[in-house]
């Protein structure tokens, strides 16, 4: 009983190896690592994103960031505020593709207290926008793109971002 298990295991991994198998030159590498200068993580961030791809001409994309602008708080000590871009984004193209997307900055910030002197990390949320072109050419690895990406601040006032976008497929 024990060895036709085996048997039957060993034949479903055959059965499935064989279907999943692709040439090299056919793969859709899902991830991809990418800077952005400006954009929804301030002046710059690091960024993470999973591509899911629905059919030839539409994807979605999930992303998380990391960023920080100032590395100094006001008594000159090293205590960066840390910025967390979150999105996620509907592209539309097969090389040239139109970016929509939509996310959160989740900032840590430090900020005087008022009651006792030393400095405290207060948490922010802003909502963001993003619409952009992204190249990204069917046989390479290299991606980079362009995009408009106002940010909602506090969820209150509107600051206008643009954003250029660097990055590697795997």
């Amino acid at each position: 009983m024990r060895l036709k298990t085996i048997y039957i295991f060993l034949a479903f991994q055959i059965i499935a190896n064989k279907a999943l198998s692709q040439k090299e030159n056919t793969l859709h590498y899902k991830h991809i690592v990418h800077l952005e200068a400006a954009g929804i993580g301030g002046y710059g961030s690091l960024n993470f994103e999973r591509i899911i791809k629905l059919n030839e001409l539409f994807s979605l994309s999930a992303r998380i960031g990391f960023s920080t602008n100032r590395i100094y708080d006001y008594n000159n000590k090293f205590n960066p505020d840390l910025l967390f871009p979150i999105a996620i984004n509907g592209f539309f193209g097969k090389v040239h593709k139109v970016q929509l997307g939509l996310g959160q900055l989740v900032a840590f910030s430090i900020k005087a207290n008022i009651l006792n002197g030393p400095p405290a990390r207060e948490t922010n949320f802003h909502t963001n926008f993003t619409l952009g072109y992204r190249y990204q050419k069917q046989d390479s690895r290299i991606i980079s793109g362009i995009s408009y990406t106002p940010i909602l601040e506090y969820n209150s006032s509107i600051r206008h971002w643009g954003a250029f976008t660097i990055g590697y497929l795997f």
